[in-house]
């Protein structure tokens, strides 16, 4: 059953395909029904937890809990000192008087379709929740949950204004390069994987491929500028200047199309704008402990290029 506390089930654990329900992108009324009412069972997110990560991680867990959430007629909350409610205008943000006594329930897969049935009592989730498939239902409102504030927003726009300008640029293609957390021994351990240099080199060729004629500027958002700086630099590179994660993901959620490396900050980035994608397969390396638990078909979407060193 569930890994939960104070809390029983007998539902079976069937993770081999996603439901319907989850599959299918669904208008309000096609999933729910004209009569579908919010009942007063809550769902709650607890982002706070530093063992589940950092920004990208949280946008995982919320987007996760709308879409578990509407299927199931259930109120969202989400605590307001979250980095999410710091970064967003979220409309699910509150503080439940007692919340802290709630069962606390957490997948037992990558995607644990059970959790799309749920039993009907308040209840905290506390896991990753890593794909798309729990929120493949509600995209719409995950997209409208994730506007940045207006301060973030701002700052993006003014950052992107400059390159256009500076570059003469048509068009910006976001690189997202994450190094740093994920080559210490312990994430080498676990299954983390950083692309090569050959990996972004062959990206940027693919883009420059797809849009012949157009005068591109490849602006790098990375943990490690010493090392893009070394590999990356080019007359059309351009490096993003320091900032808080907020507004280099609102960077490049606005550029035209976006290059990601590995982690969930890069994949929201990307998931957030709307052009082409191109991901590095190798996140999670298949033999390892997390790579036998990752799965790529229910975490990368089908739109987006997957290339490898």
């Amino acid at each position: 059953g569930y890994t939960t506390r104070n809390i029983n089930t007998t539902s079976s654990n069937t993770t081999s395909k996603p439901s319907a329900l989850a599959c299918k992108n669904l208008t309000y009324y096609e999933q729910y029904g004209k009569g579908y009412q919010v009942t007063n069972v809550s769902l709650y997110v607890l982002p706070k937890n530093p063992a589940l990560g950092r920004l990208g991680n949280h946008m995982f867990m919320y987007a996760s809990l709308l879409g578990i959430a509407r299927a199931q007629g259930r109120r969202t909350f989400c605590d307001p000192s979250s980095d999410l409610a710091k970064a967003f205008k979220l409309s699910n943000v509150g503080v439940i008087k007692g919340s802290e006594k709630w069962p606390v329930i957490k997948e037992q897969s990558f995607y644990d379709e059970r959790m799309m049935n749920l039993p009907m009592q308040n209840l905290t989730i506390e896991s990753y929740l890593l794909s798309y498939w729990y929120f493949a239902g509600v995209e719409r409102e995950v997209k409208q949950e994730f506007t940045f504030h207006d301060t973030i927003a701002n700052a993006a726009a003014m950052i992107l204004r400059d390159v256009y300008v500076k570059n003469n640029a048509s068009m910006i293609v976001g690189v997202h390069v994450r190094r740093t957390d994920f080559l210490l021994k312990i994430h080498k351990k676990m299954g983390y994987g950083v692309p090569e240099k050959s990996y972004f080199m062959k990206a940027i060729s693919l883009m420059k491929s797809k849009f012949l004629g157009r005068n591109i500027t490849f602006l790098v958002v990375s943990d490690d500028l010493p090392w893009c700086h070394k590999h990356l630099s080019g007359k059309d590179v351009s490096f993003m200047p320091p900032a808080t994660a907020a507004v280099h993901m609102a960077v490049l959620s606005k550029c035209d199309h976006v290059i990601i490396s590995s982690g969930t900050f890069g994949y929201w980035s990307a998931w957030l704008a709307y052009g082409h994608v191109i991901y590095y397969p190798g996140y999670m390396r298949k033999d390892s402990i997390l790579g036998k638990w990752f799965r790529d078909d229910l975490y990368y979407p089908k739109t987006w290029t997957p290339m490898g060193n």
